[in-house]
């Protein structure tokens, strides 16, 4: 990151509105004008619905965090961070999804944000006529 501080592989470094960084949980992501969240790559942050976007796609923002002791805990032990969801995966392990209330999908693999359901054949989330990549743990 900017300021000699590094996030984990797999995540992006966002700047803080307090200047610091923060890291956000997915690759190249989109980090939001207002120093406090982020969205997926591809997507586009809308700050006054707390939302980000893509088409008719809209998923929750996740907010930036600086990977700071997490305190979900986990079925076998292990925790996620704050304002994610633990889910089993295919090995009988735990993975983290970065969404609250998160659907874990069946293939052991993947999740969706809360109110989508998962289509592992076509590698979606969906919810109507919105579909979402799934999110890999």
């Amino acid at each position: 990151c900017g300021d000699g501080s590094s996030c984990p592989t797999g995540s992006t470094c966002c700047k803080l509105a307090s200047g610091d960084y923060g890291c956000c949980p997915f690759k190249k992501a989109v980090c939001c004008s207002d120093g406090i969240h982020c969205c997926p790559n591809g997507y586009t942050c809308d700050v006054s619905a707390g939302t980000c976007n893509r088409g008719e796609a809209a998923v929750e923002m996740i907010e930036l965090g600086r990977e700071k002791a997490p305190n979900v805990e986990c079925g076998d032990g292990s925790s996620c961070p704050t304002g994610s969801t633990c889910c089993k995966l295919a090995s009988g392990d735990y993975g983290c999804c970065p969404f609250k209330k998160a659907v874990c999908c069946s293939d052991g693999i993947h999740c969706c944000p809360n109110g989508y359901s998962c289509d592992v054949s076509a590698g979606t989330c969906n919810r109507g006529e919105a579909a979402v990549e799934m999110i890999e743990l």
